[in-house]
């Protein structure tokens, strides 16, 4: 069975759960995107908690989380240590090599090429996923 995979922005935990349901029952790999300001207003240890919800309600094998880091080296790090398994961060080029060192270690993936389809103001997230499907 193959599954495809596409990075779906939500901002609340019961569109991440609709989210998730809507593309497992389509042989979806769901990668759920939180934008950097979820991220900053919260802070890193609601991502923590939101991630450990997700895993009580799925197995953990079943989604990944992809997060924007922006410039925030602190909260990069701080990801990074918590093992959120997409990182998106911007930087010059020095410091790239040198934090994409840091992400392998502990077996993060840094900018990885996914096309986000932002789903924080659809109502209907199973017709907005068959509409992606139908493409």
């Amino acid at each position: 069975m193959r599954f495809i995979k596409y990075s779906f922005a939500i901002n609340s935990y019961h569109q991440a759960v609709k989210t998730i349901n809507a593309c497992h029952s389509r042989k979806i790999f769901p990668i759920i995107y939180i934008k950097y300001f979820i991220v900053d207003g919260f802070g890193p240890d609601w991502l923590k908690e939101f991630n450990n919800l997700l895993i009580q309600q799925f197995p953990s094998k079943t989604f990944k989380i992809y997060v924007d880091c922006k410039k925030n080296f602190g909260l990069f790090i701080n990801l990074v240590e918590q093992k959120i398994n997409y990182l998106k961060f911007y930087s010059k080029k020095e410091n790239l090599k040198k934090l994409n060192q840091i992400a392998k270690k502990n077996k993060v993936l840094l900018n990885p090429q996914f096309s986000v389809i932002d789903l924080s103001k659809i109502k209907n997230i199973n017709l907005k996923i068959d509409r992606i499907l139908m493409k």
